[in-house]
């Protein structure tokens, strides 16, 4: 695992020799100690994920490039962090992951076996509307070039919420009229609440955060918790689509229950504390000599920083198949993109969402709008990586060129046949398309299957079949209880096509 952020407080005592920490632009000279924030945190959910959580740290290093550095212009302390307003963000992030696979000047490559970047580093001021970002289009090229997986961020909504209700109103209402309130605030102020660039490109996986945490809250005072529910979305998340109506962001993990403050005039604000609720992470000293200290943070970047920790926990985890199978090393991220959508689901979400936000108008669109709040769901990590008497996870892989079609043939299982029992199939195709920039379809590769509804008995739930289709990973849930009969022996067929979107799809595409 890579990290490129702000640069880290390598002394903590929870990343003591955890970190190879490789800064060819001197920007650790800038800093204080004090100052050493984001990065820190980053890093710490990355090795450890929430500390309140108590999970095993990860067994390998983590390469960190800081390409963030103290605002100079900023006047309060610690100063914010931010890439330098001399170096454009497209030239750092070229220069570091090129060193990383290729090395730079007369050095050698950095670190070739990072299979996954985390960049929980966005535009805050470049908001997608329709257009791709030059770093979004550089993310992708970049993905398939060197066969990385970027997790990215889907930027932090951090402006005030006006609701029209006082703070003591807030406080008279129940849980699902608060839910029913906030989300339809967020879905007539959709516009205003996208993703963030670079959270469009279409290689990367874009993480949002769910409103939920491990911590305990013991003091909450005048805070308000205006999304009191642990299935949804973090009220500071942004929401798709992504190009072209693509799922944006895929996948949504744990970014800390946000608390707002009422400020005069009933105006929600963002409360900024490093109190619980939120993920427990390491963070700088804020006195010499310190080295322990731990705060509660909240956003899209630790949920990016997560779904990082489950890319490698994953990779843990089936490196001995990849071993054993000789399964190419072009072929490994591409893998860890599937798998990490793959255990993805709404859940109880949606449910919510649609007791909330379906009307007689709507109905038929609804799959839309929860894809939408959505995207794929929330990822399962540890259903991914184990299997049980009554579940398996099969993995295929390869490359395909242009118009050619590759069957994956997956045996039936014959305890099945004939039984009037729930079946559930799901089916992730991911893939890293090469791009065509003088096209506006831009992404040349446009592989998807069909479900083999019929074969299995079962039917389509969840995401939309429309959208599914639209960027470079297609994750299909199925379920059912028909009657299907078939004999030992037989077969379910996964036909993957590949189709020319832009012009000039000339390679392979893995």
């Amino acid at each position: 695992v890579a990290i490129l952020d702000g640069y880290p407080f390598s002394h903590h005592t929870l990343l003591e020799n955890r970190l190879i920490i490789d800064d060819p632009d001197g920007f650790g000279s800038s800093y204080q100690a004090s100052e050493m924030r984001h990065g820190t945190a980053m890093a710490s959910l990355v090795c450890h994920g929430e500390i309140d959580s108590r999970e095993k740290p990860l067994t390998r290093p983590v390469y960190i490039r800081p390409i963030m550095k103290p605002d100079k212009d900023d006047y309060r302390q610690p100063r914010r962090e931010h890439i330098p307003d001399d170096v454009f963000a497209e030239d750092i992030v070229e220069r570091a992951v090129t060193r990383i696979f290729e090395g730079e000047d007369d050095h050698p490559p950095v670190a070739p076996s990072i299979k996954v970047i985390n960049l929980s580093v966005c535009n805050p001021n470049q908001m997608f509307i329709n257009n791709l970002s030059s770093l979004a289009r550089l993310l992708d090229w970049l993905s398939f070039k060197y066969k990385v997986l970027f997790c990215v961020s889907a930027g932090n909504v951090t402006s005030n919420l006006t609701l029209g209700l006082s703070e003591d109103e807030i406080r008279s209402l129940s849980d699902d009229e608060l839910i029913k309130i906030i989300l339809n605030n967020f879905c007539s102020n959709m516009r205003n609440r996208r993703i963030m660039s670079p959270a469009e490109a279409i290689n990367v996986l874009t993480i949002g955060a769910i409103h939920s945490d491990k911590s305990s809250v013991t003091y909450q005072s005048h805070r308000l918790d205006l999304l009191p529910s642990s299935l949804l979305p973090s009220p500071i998340t942004p929401h798709g689509f992504g190009f072209r109506n693509s799922i944006k962001p895929e996948i949504y993990l744990p970014g800390g229950r946000q608390f707002y403050t009422c400020l005069p005039g009933d105006i929600y604000h963002i409360d900024e504390s490093g109190q619980a609720p939120g993920h427990q992470v390491a963070t700088a000293p804020v006195t010499l000599g310190e080295t322990g200290r731990v705060v509660y943070t909240r956003g899209t970047s630790n949920s990016t920083a997560l779904a990082t920790r489950g890319a490698a926990l994953i990779y843990e985890a089936i490196e001995p198949i990849i071993i054993e199978n000789g399964i190419p090393q072009d072929n490994v991220a591409v893998l860890l993109k599937a798998l990490l959508v793959h255990g993805s689901s709404w859940g109880e979400g949606k449910q919510l969402i649609e007791n909330c936000l379906k009307k007689g108008g709507n109905s038929r669109f609804i799959r839309k709008i929860i894809s939408r709040f959505m995207g794929y769901g929330l990822p399962d990590i540890q259903r991914v990586i184990e299997c049980t008497k009554q579940r398996v996870t099969a993995i295929g892989y390869g490359y395909i060129k242009k118009d050619e079609k590759h069957e994956f043939i997956l045996p039936l299982p014959p305890s099945l046949s004939g039984l009037d029992v729930l079946r559930r199939l799901i089916i992730t195709l991911a893939w890293f398309s090469p791009l065509n920039c003088n096209n506006r379809r831009y992404r040349k590769a446009n592989l998807s299957f069909e479900p083999p509804y019929k074969a299995f008995g079962v039917s389509r739930i969840e995401a939309d079949a429309h959208l599914v289709k639209n960027g470079t990973v297609q994750h299909e849930i199925l379920e059912g209880k028909e009657i299907v009969s078939y004999q030992d022996g037989d077969y379910l067929i996964i036909p993957v096509i590949c189709r020319e979107d832009a012009s000039n799809l000339d390679g392979e595409v893995h």
